[in-house]
């Protein structure tokens, strides 16, 4: 089963488009080195500037991420979205 693909449609005005599109995404995905590179590469791909793709993005966090827990009754309760924002 593929968990991440491309696509190049072109729309009704006659432009090119590029999607990509993954069934990842989990807030524990993103502990993935690889998978983060992936997504950042999947943008270049989709700007047009895969030439551009370094050997190897750098693809550190910002600042801290600790995701919650998964499961029914693991989230955060009352948060806002100013409690996400960077120091």
């Amino acid at each position: 089963m593929p968990v991440a693909w491309t696509k190049t449609y072109t729309g009704e005005k006659g432009k090119t488009t590029r999607v990509f599109t993954t069934t990842m995404g989990h807030s524990f995905d993103l502990h993935s080195e690889g998978f983060r590179r992936l997504l950042v590469n999947a943008c270049y791909w989709a700007l047009e500037m895969e030439e551009q793709i370094p050997p190897k993005s750098k693809v550190d966090f910002v600042g801290q991420y600790k995701p919650n827990k998964i499961g029914m009754g693991k989230h955060a309760r009352g948060l806002t979205p100013s409690d996400h924002e960077l120091p």
